[in-house]
């Protein structure tokens, strides 16, 4: 028998889910998904991707016979328009959108070099909806050359060498809006750890794809890619004295006149690489989720950090700033960049509880889903709608009523 929790929340997604159902409009010549809510109407790239996966994992797990057939078929439907129109608007010099109105295909000027690209998203999004068969070769063809020049683009434009990492140019459109490890400090410093995370699961779809798709030069070239990319981030990002991931500052170089002997250790370079920004968010658990930290890592940080009620463990799930952080504001509503300084995002929850099932922390995952579950029931028995993200303390929704979204994923968790 079904979970009454769950039922109630799928009876509220079979309601409302279709809302997030686009036609093409504008710019947008192909169906596509949007969030729901205040976000109606615009296609987001790490939005439209985990929608899919939510999407398409209700229906294998909870619809039978003609209605799954007809849900999956409609979900296959938008949520290729989805990606597809991200390539029809894929600059030159292979940037690509982060969001797409219909009378913007490029709102925050992603072609600009000086600015962000989207999301590292698309080669996953692509292996998501692969074995679905929804691709011609026309379109594998060029799926794979757009995510080629998208991976080029993004070395040209955000690869900090010698370390390898990638760094976000601005804070602007990061996903996580105000994380303090990228929010308002200098451009081109911030090696993000959920950058590089999400960096390494696309290279490694993109590998992945074009093996499946017969293209063995560019399955070499984005596996070499992904290879490097772990070593790196395990390298530089995984402080061994506090046993967690963070993210990085990599503006790591000495800047003032050259006087000579007139002033003193003139000539001294910093020979380290990176200076860690030793803020617990939980991106610092990402690289589980990637499959990039090692059990002893995970072991670790689970323990000594996720599970810890001080830090980031919650009755409600995963607090985005860890507790003891002097930046943690979960109850400040924050808008437009949305809030990332502590409350519960069900996104965060869902790729926190995967990063515990890949490791096989079977009772905290549990525990984790439970709590997601009771939230998000709650929120709907008493304001019949979802919000986008929650007091950790109390459970409240603090923004975002009638969100809808990634919050579909919560009926994954289990």
């Amino acid at each position: 028998m079904l979970d009454m929790r769950k039922q109630l929340l799928l009876e509220y997604f079979r309601k409302y889910t279709c809302r997030m159902f686009n036609a093409p409009s504008g710019c947008l010549k192909r169906e596509f998904l949007d969030p729901g809510g205040a976000y109606s109407g615009s296609l987001w790239d790490w939005d439209s991707y985990w929608a899919t996966v939510a999407l398409l994992g209700i229906a294998r797990r909870y619809l039978r016979g003609r209605e799954r057939a007809d849900s999956e078929a409609e979900t296959l439907r938008y949520a290729k328009g989805s990606l597809l129109n991200f390539f029809d608007h894929q600059a030159e010099d292979g940037s690509m959108p982060i969001l797409i109105i219909n009378r913007f295909p490029d709102f925050f000027e992603t072609r600009d070099p000086r600015q962000n690209i989207g999301k590292p998203v698309h080669a996953q999004f692509a292996a998501l909806l692969a074995p679905y068969g929804v691709f011609d070769e026309a379109e594998k063809t060029m799926i794979l050359s757009g995510l080629r020049r998208l991976a080029d683009c993004r070395i040209r434009r955000s690869q900090s060498m010698p370390t390898g990492l990638f760094v976000w140019n601005t804070d602007a459109a990061i996903g996580v809006d105000d994380d303090p490890s990228t929010w308002g400090r200098p451009h081109n410093s911030s090696a993000n750890i959920y950058l590089n995370s999400l960096i390494y699961a696309d290279f490694s779809a993109a590998a992945l794809l074009a093996g499946q798709w017969g293209d063995p030069a560019n399955q070499k070239w984005f596996s070499e890619q992904a290879a490097a990319l772990k070593k790196a981030i395990r390298k530089y990002c995984f402080d061994r004295r506090d046993q967690l991931y963070y993210s990085v500052d990599v503006n790591c170089k000495v800047d003032r006149p050259h006087l000579g002997d007139l002033i003193l250790n003139a000539n001294l370079d910093a020979f380290w690489h990176v200076l860690p920004l030793k803020v617990g968010s939980w991106c610092s658990l990402l690289p589980m989720w990637a499959k990039v930290a090692t059990p002893a890592e995970a072991k670790a940080m689970v323990s000594g950090h996720l599970t810890n009620p001080e830090r980031f463990w919650s009755p409600y799930g995963v607090r985005t700033l860890a507790a003891d952080e002097v930046m943690y504001s979960p109850e400040v509503r924050r808008g437009n960049p949305s809030n990332w300084l502590g409350p519960i995002w069900i996104i965060s929850n869902y790729m926190v509880w995967r990063a515990l099932k890949q490791y096989h922390f079977t009772a905290e995952a549990r525990e984790l889903s439970e709590n997601t579950l009771n939230l998000l029931s709650r929120d709907y028995q008493k304001n019949k709608y979802l919000h986008e993200y929650y007091s950790p303390a109390s459970g409240r929704g603090i923004c975002g009523p009638r969100f809808i979204n990634w919050n579909l994923l919560a009926l994954l968790m289990d």
